[in-house]
């Protein structure tokens, strides 16, 4: 009799057990939604292609990337908090949603302007319950193959709380800040 209860008592230890299993995180997905640019006919006459811009290492993976600001040589990535795109296929996008065109090729043709580039940042600096996006992109403007614009462009923003979905809302801040500056370096063909 002894073992018996030995063994219900064991039974029951071990189901109690499962039941404290805390539930699996979810994965929280992020976008980008267009910003208003200064109007960019005077820039782009005959129309803009948005070529896929390049990114490296942890820049090319779908987690969003984060430092401390008391650390900031180390970069690290969330695990449940991830961009809807790889960051050079959403920044893409988004600067050729903002342009207002569609990303890539027009029709059958290369247009005559074409912007080109590399993700050098796209990440989340946390300090303490503070956080900023910061991005920088080196852009290349050619026009009718020729180069008009190769810089490298940086841009912060404070988000307005914690929350990951203010730092996206502060990413398109800043990148809509790095695109008016391109505009305008188009524009005077710097």
């Amino acid at each position: 009799m002894n073992r018996m209860t030995l063994f219900f008592f064991g039974l029951c230890l071990l189901l109690a057990g499962c039941g404290s299993i805390p539930p699996t995180p979810t994965d929280n997905f992020y976008r980008l939604q267009p910003v208003p640019l200064p109007a960019t006919r005077t820039a782009f006459s005959g129309g803009i292609t948005v070529q896929p811009l390049r990114a490296d290492s942890l820049y090319s993976e779908r987690p969003i990337v984060y430092s401390e600001a008391s650390s900031l040589r180390q970069l690290r990535q969330y695990h449940y908090h991830l961009w809807l795109y790889p960051p050079a296929q959403l920044v893409q996008g988004h600067l050729a949603a903002s342009l207002g065109n569609a990303p890539g090729l027009a029709g059958s043709k290369l247009l005559a302007n074409v912007i080109e580039g590399r993700i050098v940042s796209f990440e989340r600096v946390v300090s303490g319950k503070n956080s900023k996006a910061v991005a920088s992109l080196e852009l290349h403007l050619l026009v009718d193959g020729k180069s008009k614009v190769n810089k490298t462009y940086l841009a912060e923003q404070s988000a307005s709380d914690d929350s990951l979905g203010a730092f996206a809302m502060a990413m398109e801040q800043a990148l809509g800040r790095i695109y008016t500056e391109f505009l305008a370096d188009a524009a005077h063909g710097r």
